[in-house]
């Protein structure tokens, strides 16, 4: 069976649109001698099994049946709809009949086979304009309108592999990827970086080349994106070593894992504008590229839990949790501050405290509830309990001593908690065991809902994956971590049992600290009401003999 993994990426050719002007509402072709034309770059994913192997457009496209050209202006109502057949394709150069159109949106379908109902693949680019006698350039990628049994690549990479970084959807699609570890040292050190670069899903272009750094090498931290379309970035650290300790901190554990050297800044940066179609032609409101540190005294941590919760649209309560400080003490205290975001002008509150937990904690799993910051996990040697729920005025604690969990993964979906593997403390040490691979269920009451059905991780432990949830079908994501680099996970949400066959499969590629992000559905959506999974970055081993990933995959959730 050939493999699937690697995939070939084209372009199927420039086709020009000439612009007419005149009546929106006509769709009729308008005087050959008149306007510009409109080049658009179609690039496309084809895997092995295609047979392509090179870049001629009689391969790639002998699947190829038709493709549809519809133009909607700025009020969605459609100005230009043409399809060609593929035989109509071979001589065509040019089409005409575009009407002048602002904030315009070009949707490109793509038939295969003797299905011309159904289109298969689909792009869109927005915010464009059409106008007589200019030329307007675009470049779309095309996505599979249907879920995929694996993932497939974008056309380009990173240009820095990296884990451990932030993957944020910005508002007009892209993807900001920013920090994040290159590499670990022979010692097993790893240093973060402080490189940022931009996925553009639309034209699948990778911008990078003129953005600003930002101003601190940072990894494993939180960010928030802001109604002006700058992202925040909140604590996180310089480095992560992957060799054990030598000394445990009092009363924990010797750790596999730890944190050096906590970044105590927020940085806000505030990204180019416009995306890459529309910059290309001159189209939108420029916005420089710039970064700057938010004045704050906010008391960061490493081995520090950050939850970053949306209260309204001008207001994000930030809950700093447990950590070490500089003095090697693990903490069990709790903060809170507000970022608030006021015309354009980001401003950020003192840290005020909250009621103290019976026990520190290092990295505890988060949610938010009703004012309240519910932590499960990371507790010392002595404590009873495994969960906390931590108030301005109260701290509770749940749970039973044999659910407390180090380095779990987690994610809040359904009212609930949901931690994934991670090492139990099981008298005094963290060890491998099945424990290491069950889907726990945290309701805020402390109850826990552990059931035999386990990740797939053959009894080792997993830490360090990406999650995510899909809402519509009330699946948990689990890709990549420790022990299970390579693997895909889909887990039901309500009973916890995990997809044995596909959708659940190996992947191409070993990612541990990975980032998924999803690209929006609906009318901003590149493919409709179809949601794209991002899965950047993650490497193979958490020391110097790791392969850091620089492909970008997707999967149409």
């Amino acid at each position: 069976m050939k493999n699937l993994s690697w995939l070939i990426f084209t372009v199927f050719a420039l086709f020009c649109f000439a612009s007419c002007g005149g009546n929106e509402n006509d769709f009729s072709q308008g005087d050959e001698n008149e306007g510009d034309s409109v080049a658009v770059s179609l690039r496309v994913a084809r895997d092995a099994d295609s047979g392509c192997t090179g870049m001629e457009l009689d391969c790639i496209t002998k699947e190829l049946a038709a493709i549809s050209f519809q133009i909607r202006n700025g009020n969605g109502e459609p100005v230009f709809q043409k399809s060609f057949t593929r035989s109509e394709m071979k001589n065509l150069k040019e089409i005409k009949g575009i009407k002048n159109a602002d904030n315009a949106t070009l949707i490109v379908s793509v038939f295969l086979g003797s299905d011309m109902n159904s289109p298969k693949w689909q792009g869109k680019a927005t915010g464009l304009k059409f106008e007589k006698g200019k030329t307007t350039s675009v470049t779309i990628l095309l996505y599979p309108l249907a879920t995929q049994p694996k993932e497939i690549s974008m056309p380009e990479g990173l240009t820095i592999a990296r884990f451990g970084h932030s993957a944020t959807v910005l508002g007009d699609g892209r993807i900001l990827v920013a920090g994040g570890f290159p590499s670990c040292g022979a010692n097993g050190k790893c240093v973060a970086t402080e490189s940022v670069e931009i996925i553009d899903i639309e034209s699948g272009m990778i911008e990078n080349k003129t953005l600003v750094n930002l101003n601190e090498k940072r990894a494993m931290h939180t960010t928030i994106a802001l109604n002006d379309g700058s992202v925040l970035f909140i604590g996180g650290v310089q480095g992560f070593s992957a060799t054990s300790q030598e000394e445990a901190f009092e009363d924990f554990p010797i750790l596999p894992y730890s944190q050096l050297n906590a970044v105590k800044t927020i940085e806000r940066y505030m990204p180019p504008y416009p995306k890459y179609n529309m910059k290309t032609n001159g189209y939108g409101t420029p916005i420089a590229n710039y970064t700057e540190n938010i004045p704050a005294d906010i008391p960061f941590m490493a081995f520090q839990s950050i939850h970053a919760e949306r209260i309204s649209d001008t207001q994000t309560d930030v809950f700093l949790v447990g950590g070490v400080d500089e003095a090697g003490v693990p903490s069990n205290k709790a903060y809170k501050f507000t970022i608030t975001e006021t015309d354009g002008e980001v401003s950020v509150s003192d840290a005020t405290e909250l009621a103290e937990s019976s026990t520190p904690m290092i990295l505890p799993a988060l949610a938010y509830n009703n004012g309240s910051i519910f932590a499960v996990g990371g507790r010392n040697n002595s404590s009873e309990s495994a969960a906390s729920l931590i108030s301005e005025s109260e701290s509770k604690d749940f749970g039973e001593k044999s659910n407390n969990i180090f380095f779990t993964n987690s994610l809040y979906a359904n009212g609930s908690l949901y931690t994934f593997g991670g090492m139990p403390n099981e008298s005094g040490n963290l060890v491998n065991s099945e424990q290491n691979g069950i889907i726990r269920k945290w309701d805020f009451n402390g109850s826990v809902e552990a059931p035999d059905n386990k990740l797939r991780t053959w009894g080792q432990n997993v830490a360090f994956a990406g999650t995510l949830f899909d809402s519509e079908r009330n699946y948990l994501i689990v890709v990549g971590g420790t022990d299970a680099e390579d693997l895909y996970q889909v887990i039901n949400a309500t009973n916890l049992e995990l997809f044995g066959s596909s959708p659940t499969h190996k992947m191409s590629d070993k990612r541990i600290m990975p980032q998924l992000s999803v690209a929006p559905a609906g009318p901003a959506g590149i493919i409709g009401d179809r949601p794209i999974l991002v899965i950047t970055g993650g490497t193979s081993a958490l020391n110097s003999t790791g392969s850091v990933a620089n492909s970008i995959k997707i999967n149409i959730l």
